[in-house]
């Protein structure tokens, strides 16, 4: 499994790499300074060297240019710098000038440009900051609700900001680009140089852009590398000089040649970068230049060595000494790559350049290791380490310059002091490069006062091809810790800005920096304590992969199974991937023995229900880590039984671990409120999706809580589920707390969902089954069983003019095509602005052509299998309803290596529909549909997805915040992801479950969760109300009833939106002004018991709503990604009451109910009707919409209750109609709906409301502000 042949190496070095890949930072840095020190006469002489400098630099940049400037009043520790910097680079993207200003709107209304004016001597900046702050202050009515505010006067200018600002900007941009870029063409970047080259500097050409997400992009970028050899070799050629380290060189990245560029791939890497980079090297060659293999993310350090390797040892490129490599010193692994470069240049006898560079994706490697669970970061956390790996790979390097010309990238005058100290007499045995824009003052000094060469890195393309590399450039030079940002900053003592990095480090009490949280104590709380993250597994490690791979073989060859070896009357489970693998059988309980199950849960329960609740998560605690001990074999299970690819298997388990933890943590905090108590048998029934994550998440939150289960796995995946009991058991779960049935689910139905004694059903599936479920419950008659249940969901992604498409390319393939798209967060429907709609489509026809379908075993497949027959026949026959209502825009490959088997794959496929209503129901696989919109209908397509009654995932890529937060606030989704994929919810992190037609709530992993497993202990008795036959009768209407039923919803309908919208205060003032005036009202008084009381209670009531609803939850998380979790309304609410009601809880689920942003109908009897007509008139007079509070008779119950706009009914828990009231709500069709009704107000609150997860990936700009402007302490 995994991969054929074997990645083991028998060289140490290569093995000192791999181990030194994700290794503990003390044993890092221990390691590496010695190697880093230099004698004390050395290092005096060298900072004598570099204080010169450095006071040199400073000197002449007093009178410095209007770039610099600039950059330095608007620095990245200035929230303007990063809004200019983010504005200037997306408005080049933005094809439409509507979008474009709403960018210019959300981004100059968020600076404080009046505080930069007149703090800069310079002219250009106090100009620039004039501009701003007059169009910054009348622009600020990015938020619509603002726009009234301003004058006649304000809005003329602001009308002319827009494309005022939207000239200047683009105008800065081009004075930018030419300051960070060399020319847009290959040959103006050559003509540009020749001053320099004058002046003793080379250079090296960067041909700017992403790397590759299609086959189409990387011919284009190696055509592009061709045509800069060619020009750049003639260049060469004529200056006679014949030597490709006295000539100019180019610089290649392999993901911009190769669209797969990635360590999963390996075979196909080899097979086909290889002959690519070595054409780029013959034609090198052929001019005798230089050609640098550019440094890229550390999971593809290992694939890198492998194609330098086969490329340079190649015999064609005898005789050539232009082959070189970048090299990153924070990488931990850094100092024996060293050594393996000069092992391969002596091995091969042929001299090879070396770019030393400190590194540029650091940002990005801090958050994935933390996301992923790693134990170690790849790179170093401080810089102070980063700066003592630098010296000792440059101590090294400058050792090997017999076979090694090193290029030393650097802007630290210590760091170039000291080398040009080192380096002794030979000034001619290595270069330094700089940055095309920067660092020019130095290195003036260096060159004519050592004579020594200098190289500029100068990046050469379009100026909208600018954005990754200027934003990479501005972090690191606007980074708190940066010798350029320091060196301009005159209050700093020069002497400050050359600390010896070794000494620093030597002095450091712990190597590790502790303001970056490590991978494990993501979830820790401020003293240090919580719950662990769970432990993932690197598939690019190979130390990791080797151990996992022969696990893996060895769990199949003890798991394969005969057809001879299957019982008779058993079912064999097969590998969807391919049906003549049988992986193990199970067989089916029958009645009797679910009858017993349910007799062994009940007695189970006394006793389980009684344990404290530190023992229960204690035991929570042991199951996650014996599943972490078995990860491997339930990574095979998960392949082998799921068709799920190994990365799915690593993230099923990591989530199993989280929840665990997770629901063992939320229990004990619960365990204060005594008014709670367990419910008793709890039935589980979880999909084959998540056959491990959602099985055991469903169990661990019922057992956290005292309850006992009977889990019923999903036919296709029982086998997962029974492992997972028995390692439970091993770590002791008492008999009777967790049963397995294995049933079918109809069987269930019939059997175990009508007993009694189930007191709670878990659901995860479809629609039309969770109804079903709702229904044989409620014909049990009695209270409505509380029914958990996430169901299906018509998932959309919205995407403006301002994203980054090659972000929404890699999003939508990861939402729509990971899992074969059985997710039930998978993308469905992409929403793409008419404007880059043809852009983008051509794009993700490209990324799907490089999707590998095939069988998930294998590390390089993508794509593995549809679970079973009958989820393949739905997926053909939409396929077929596909070929007249919409249009095929790509199908993939299904690859041959599965072909010849019995399987169950389905091609991917992306369509093109007019409209989202062309899809009739959720099509649950690979399938994308995108629709296309116009720039200024953005909120119409929110209203046609909140529209389809869904609710579960939405995803929004755009650059505008304020737009990107307005369509969150507006989607009805219960988790709205911005500038990311939709799918991967964390536990704890993004709560995951949606609301309508997509579930019932709370959330799954989120703080709420536990709470519907409890009951409130002064529950009355269900069998002690009867209701009379009289009583139904009363709540059924003639036809003139239900119009005005039917009426009534429709104006509460359409109120509801505006009312949800209106701020939380001028909700709770309409409230707080309705509960005034029926202090003084007579017949309000005479019908309550004591109306002082009642009043009082409700106003105590709104303060609790505003504390709830005031401030959302903030989540904890990785670094560069915000999660917050919001509290909003149902929707529309029947809040009910008659004899059997008291007032109240009559006035306090009125107060409740509209106070969180439901309308409400009340339908009362003869006893209210007068009272509530007082209640409503009182409030209409507060100014609220007529159909937010409408008042109605019972006879209208009957026909409200069938309303699809209904979203739940508030009944006093005394009532006899409740029964009634949950039998009518589940004979509906579509979303399910609750009875609430609670003895205790607080849980009221939480019952009215529903929750939304906002997650953002704010490092979606280009870089992480927030790790760049660390200030480290020691």
């Amino acid at each position: 499994m995994l991969f054929n042949d074997s990645y083991n190496t028998d060289c140490p070095i290569r093995q000192n790499i791999r181990k030194f890949y994700r290794i503990d930072e003390n044993i890092a840095v221990d390691h590496i300074l010695p190697l880093a020190e230099v004698n004390v006469s050395a290092r005096s002489r060298a900072w004598e060297r570099a204080r010169k400098m450095v006071l040199n630099i400073r000197q002449d940049q007093a009178g410095n240019g209007a770039i610099d400037s600039l950059l330095k009043e608007y620095s990245l520790s200035s929230e303007e710098g990063v809004v200019l910097m983010c504005l200037a680079e997306a408005l080049l993207r933005v094809p439409d000038k509507h979008t474009q200003d709403a960018l210019i709107r959300d981004k100059i209304s968020q600076g404080q440009w009046s505080t930069h004016l007149g703090s800069s001597d310079s002219l250009f900046v106090n100009a620039s900051s004039w501009g701003l702050l007059i169009t910054g202050s009348m622009v600020d009515y990015a938020d619509k609700r603002k726009e009234n505010r301003f004058g006649l006067l304000k809005k003329t200018i602001g009308r002319l900001g827009e494309p005022v600002i939207r000239k200047s900007m683009n105008y800065a941009m081009k004075i930018m680009g030419k300051q960070f870029v060399m020319g847009e063409t290959i040959t103006a970047a050559t003509e540009r140089a020749a001053t320099k080259e004058q002046q003793g500097y080379v250079y090296s050409y960067d041909m700017l852009g992403e790397g590759a997400r299609t086959m189409a992009d990387a011919e284009r970028y190696l055509k592009s590398y061709e045509d800069a050899i060619e020009v750049i070799g003639k260049a060469a050629v004529a200056s006679g000089k014949n030597d490709p380290r006295k000539v100019p060189g180019i610089s290649v990245k392999l993901s911009a040649i190769h669209p797969r560029y990635e360590f999963t791939h390996k075979e196909r890497v080899m097979a086909e970068v290889v002959p690519k980079l070595k054409a780029l090297c013959l034609q090198a060659k052929h001019f005798n230049i230089g050609l640098t293999v550019d440094a890229e993310e550390s999971e593809r350090l290992d694939i890198s060595l492998d194609v330098i390797e086969a490329v340079f040892s190649d015999n064609d490129l005898a005789g050539w000494d232009g082959f070189g490599m970048a090299l990153q010193a924070y990488q931990q692994r850094a100092i024996f790559v060293v050594d393996w470069l000069r092992a391969l240049t002596l091995n091969v006898d042929r001299k090879m350049m070396v770019r030393l560079v400190k590194g540029a994706y650091w940002d990005t490697e801090i958050k994935n290791t933390q996301k992923d669970g790693h134990a170690h970061f790849p790179v170093f956390t401080r810089k102070s380490s980063t700066d003592v790996s630098y010296h000792a790979c440059a101590n090294k390097l400058l050792e090997y310059r017999d076979t090694i010309y090193p290029q030393f990238a650097t802007h630290n005058a210590y760091t170039a002091a000291t080398i040009v100290e080192l380096a002794g007499d030979d000034k001619h045995g290595f270069e330094f490069q700089c940055l095309h824009g920067m660092g020019d003052s130095l290195y003036d000094q260096i060159v004519s006062n050592e004579n020594i060469q200098c190289r500029i890195y100068a990046p050469v393309g379009h100026h909208e091809d600018l954005l990754a590399y200027l934003v990479r450039r501005l972090l690191e030079n606007g980074a708190n810790s940066s010798f350029v940002n320091a060196i301009v900053d005159e209050s700093k003592p020069v002497e400050s800005l050359l600390e010896d990095p070794v000494e620093k480090t030597l002095r450091l009490k712990d190597k590790y920096n502790n303001q970056i949280i490590k991978p494990i104590a993501l979830y820790y709380n401020e003293k240090g304590k919580n719950r662990d993250n769970s432990k993932g597994l690197d598939l690019t490690d190979i130390n990791e992969l080797t151990p996992l791979k022969a696990s893996l073989d060895n769990w199949f060859v003890e798991n394969l199974l005969n057809k001879s070896d299957v019982p008779e009357g058993a079912n064999a489970v097969k590998n969807p991937a391919n049906h003549s693998e049988i992986i193990g059988f199970h067989k089916h309980h029958n009645k009797d023995e679910m009858l017993a199950m349910i007799d062994t849960a009940q007695t189970a329960f006394t006793s389980w229900s009684q344990t404290p609740v530190s023992d229960r998560s204690a035991l929570l605690y042991r199951v996650a880590n014996i599943l972490e001990l078995h990860t491997e074999e339930l990574i095979a299970l998960c392949i082998k039984e799921a068709g799920k690819v190994a990365q799915d298997g690593i993230d099923e388990v990591r989530e199993a671990v989280d929840f665990c933890r997770y629901y063992g943590n939320r229990a004990t905090e619960l365990e204060s409120d005594e008014r709670l108590e367990a419910r008793g048998v709890v039935l589980c029934i979880s999909p084959w999706n998540f056959p491990l994550a959602i099985f055991l998440g469903q169990v661990a939150a019922a057992i956290a809580t005292g309850n006992t289960v009977l889990a019923k796995p999903a036919e296709q995946t029982g086998l997962i589920a029974l492992r997972t009991i028995e390692l439970m058991k091993s770590v002791g779960l008492p008999e009777g707390v967790v049963q397995a049935v294995i049933a079918r689910g109809s069987q269930v139905g019939s059997i175990i969902i009508p007993d009694n004694r189930i007191q709670t059903v878990m659901f995860t599936g479809s629609t039309e089954t969770g109804t079903r479920i709702s229904q044989t419950l409620a014909e049990r008659g009695g209270d409505q069983v509380p029914l958990i249940a996430e169901t299906g969901g018509q998932n959309c992604m919205v995407v403006d003019s301002t994203a980054l498409p090659e972000q929404v390319v890699d999003d939508v393939i990861s939402s729509g095509f990971q899992s074969a798209g059985q997710r039930c967060s998978a993308l469905r429907v992409l929403f793409l602005q008419e404007d880059i709609a043809d852009n983008v489509i051509t794009m993700l026809k490209g990324a799907l052509a490089e999707l590998h379908v095939g069988n998930p075993a294998k590390l390089s497949t993508d794509v593995g299998p549809v679970i079973d027959q009958k989820a393949l026949d739905a997926l053909n026959a939409h396929s077929e309803y596909m070929k007249t209502n919409g249009k095929l825009l790509y199908q993939c490959e299904i690859s041959a290596e599965v072909s010849s088997n019995d399987h169950f794959f389905f091609a991917p496929r992306l369509y093109e529909i007019s409209d989202i209503d062309v899809l009739k129901q959720e099509v649950f696989g690979p399938c994308v549909h995108i629709v296309r919109f116009k720039g200024n209908e953005i909120e119409k397509v929110i209203d046609k997805i909140n529209g389809t009654g869904f609710g579960l995932t939405m995803g929004i890529h755009t650059r505008i915040e304020h737009r990107a937060f307005e369509l969150a606030r507006l989607s009805r989704a219960g988790n709205v992801y911005i500038n990311r994929n939709t799918i991967g919810a964390i536990v704890g992190v993004q709560p995951f479950g949606g609301r309508g037609l997509s579930g019932t709530g709370p959330k799954a992993g989120g703080p709420n969760y536990l709470l519907r497993l409890v009951k409130e202990k002064a529950t009355p008795n269900a069998e002690l109300f009867d209701m009379l036959p009289s009583h139904a009768d009363a709540l059924e209407g003639d036809e003139k009833s239900q119009k005005e039923a039917v009426l009534f919803m429709k104006k509460a309908n359409e109120a509801e939106k505006n009312w949800r919208l209106t701020e939380l205060n001028t909700r709770v003032s309409c409230v707080r002004q309705l509960l005034a005036k029926i202090a003084h009202v007579d017949i309000v008084e005479d019908l309550a018991d004591n109306l002082n009381y009642t009043l009082a209670s409700a106003r105590s009531q709104l303060i609790d709503i505003e504390k709830r609803l005031k401030k959302p939850e903030v989540l904890p998380g990785p670094t560069g990604e915000s999660n917050i979790l919001y509290l909003e309304n149902r929707g529309n609410i029947v809040c009910f009451a008659d004899a059997n009601v008291s007032f109240h809880f009559w006035v306090l689920s009125i107060v409740t109910a509209l106070a969180t942003g439901n309308t409400v109908i009340s339908v009362v009897s003869d006893l209210y009707y007068d009272e509530a007509l007082v209640f409503r008139d009182k409030f209409l007079a507060t100014g609220a919409d007529k159909g937010v509070f409408q008042v109605a008779r019972l006879r209208h119950l009957s026909t409200m209750l069938a309303e699809p706009a209904l979203s739940g009914v508030v009944v006093d828990s005394n009532c006899d109609r409740k029964h009634y009231i949950s039998e009518k709500l589940a004979e509906r069709q579509g979303a399910i709906l609750p009875v609430i009704s609670s003895e205790y107000f607080d849980h009221l609150i939480q019952r009215l409301l529903t929750e939304k997860t906002i997650s953002i990936d704010t490092t979606a700009s280009g870089g992480n502000t927030s790790l760049m402007t660390l200030v480290e302490e020691d």
